[in-house]
């Protein structure tokens, strides 16, 4: 026979993995390491589309102003000043993607470690049942 505790417990880690389980239980497949990792990797390739979206969009804008560039022949130093200003981009992106996966697994760990804890009290109440039911012959 099921004790009230015992349900109410199930019900618990049944809304858990409906809820907030559904997105953390797939993050906790992965090492910290390994996860923020491909966050990180993710994050790059977002912002180098997201980069050459805003410059393509900015060589419109001023359009003027590259033609004369060019025009000039100061490539070089076009060209270098671009890549500092690429290089900018990815790196605040590449530090927001640290914090931002490095606290998702954070807050994942903490969170599993809560339901885990139920599961063992769901277990240990199941044992006690069992222990206490009389034996049938």
């Amino acid at each position: 026979m099921l004790s009230e505790e015992r349900i109410r417990l199930m019900t618990k880690m049944a809304s858990y993995e409906e809820g907030e389980g559904k997105e953390y239980m797939p993050i906790k497949q992965y090492y910290r390491k390994d996860y923020v990792t491909l966050g990180m990797i993710k994050t790059f390739i977002a912002s180098t589309v997201a980069f050459g979206i805003l410059f393509l969009c900015w060589i419109l804008y001023e359009m003027e102003k590259i033609t004369e560039i060019l025009n000039d022949g100061d490539l070089t130093e076009f060209g270098m000043s671009i890549l500092v200003v690429y290089f900018i981009f990815i790196a605040v992106y590449q530090v927001i993607a640290l914090l931002v996966y490095n606290r998702r697994y954070t807050k994942a760990s903490a969170s599993l470690k809560e339901y885990h804890s139920v599961i063992k009290k769901v277990e240990r109440l199941h044992e006690k049942e069992e222990r206490s039911l009389p034996l049938e012959d």
